[in-house]
């Protein structure tokens, strides 16, 4: 099998942990134990059995998370290790060779490789700055066949920090139900909404809908490899299948803490957390941009832990990034990994000391 290299993953492996500043995570700041437990909860995590457990998810947990959604229960929910699973599995399960892949792009593009090396048509969606980073509905209703098996779509987007409306929502529900496939939404980083309320589910509003999510952006906690599959019950009892052929089971300790910070008052406090966090530095990056707006421009984001910004250079952006790692020890990443060059993604779930330091290394070069 022929498989395309996932850039962005091999650089942030390469480099992120080499640099003073890594301004190329998508996240927020995390937590550590201390900070997420009570010290009833620390104690208790001495209890904890670490066996294999649930191979989907233990009971108790896929309940918590099927609350999360309107009409769900445990049937509907696979836990996985990691959102990554759970897209990989998601790929393994829907689609086959031949089929058709409608894709909006710039994405997370961990599903388009494992497509194609699968032998899937990906036809992409380009969402364009002009438009709000927002998809052009013709364009979509053109690009769905009689081959096509699912839509794939980031909702907040990655990288751009856009968010669909609801309206735009409700007309890919038609264009999906129209053409009886799956809508699948990457949800990761739902609960980061910075001028709105959470957005709804796609798996609130389709019966075909699967849904990606998990621990690792919103709310926080990448640490834990924690993410699930949320969808129509015979699709999440064919992604069990796969799933024994992958990682068997997630971590014992992962599931148990999962299982705490999912709970509503506690999920609505992390989540506060990030919104704050995320706030306070898109305000900073903003008026960073405005103050070098001679180098920067960008479409602040609506939701999430990065920003796309646009500079102002005769310089790829890749080259850009090398240069900016190597000669001020700041990271970022490079637009042209989602085949968007000219602009560079900024990760805002930073400390806000360390983004201000990393920002102002960077307008050092950029006017060097």
């Amino acid at each position: 099998m022929q498989i395309e290299e996932f850039t962005l993953e091999r650089i942030q492996s390469l480099y992120e942990n080499l640099v003073e500043f890594n301004l190329s995570d998508s996240g927020v700041h995390p937590y550590s134990l201390k900070e997420l437990l009570t010290p009833d909860q620390l104690l208790g995590l001495h209890e904890v059995e670490l066996g294999y457990g649930w191979t989907n998810g233990g009971v108790e947990l896929r309940d918590t998370i099927a609350r999360l959604y309107k009409g769900r229960d445990r049937d509907n929910v696979m836990v996985t290790n990691g959102s990554a699973e759970a897209n990989f599995i998601l790929v393994m399960t829907l689609l086959e060779p031949g089929d058709e892949l409608v894709l909006f792009v710039p994405n997370y593009l961990q599903i388009r490789g494992w497509a194609k090396a699968l032998g899937v048509t990906v036809k992409e969606i380009v969402l364009r700055e002009e438009l709000g980073w927002l998809p052009d509905l013709d364009e979509v209703r053109a690009a769905v066949t009689s081959k096509t098996r699912m839509i794939s779509l980031c909702n907040p987007n990655n990288p751009t920090g856009s968010l669909l409306p609801r309206q735009t929502m409700d007309a890919l529900v038609d264009i999906a139900r129209e053409h009886g496939v799956y809508l699948h939404a990457d949800e990761i980083y739902k609960g980061s909404e910075l001028d709105t309320e959470e957005t709804v589910s796609f798996a609130d509003l389709y019966e075909k809908a699967v849904v990606t999510a998990g621990l690792s952006k919103a709310m926080a906690l990448p640490g834990l490899r924690l993410g699930w599959l949320t969808g129509p019950a015979k699709e999440i009892y064919g992604t069990w299948q796969r799933k024994d052929y992958t990682s068997i089971t997630t971590g014992a300790l992962s599931e148990h803490i999962a299982n705490i910070v999912l709970q509503p008052a506690k999920r609505a406090e992390i989540l506060a957390r990030s919104r704050h966090l995320l706030r306070e530095n898109r305000a900073l990056l903003t008026s960073w941009i405005e103050a070098h707006n001679n180098l920067f421009s960008y479409l602040p984001p609506r939701a999430g832990g990065m920003a796309f910004v646009r500079y102002n250079r005769d310089i790829n952006s890749s080259v850009l990034v090398d240069r900016v790692r190597e000669q001020k020890s700041v990271m970022l990443v490079p637009g042209d990994v989602y085949g968007l060059d000219g602009y560079v993604r900024i990760g805002i779930g930073a400390q806000k000391h360390h983004l201000e330091a990393g920002l102002e290394r960077l307008a050092d070069f950029m006017r060097g």
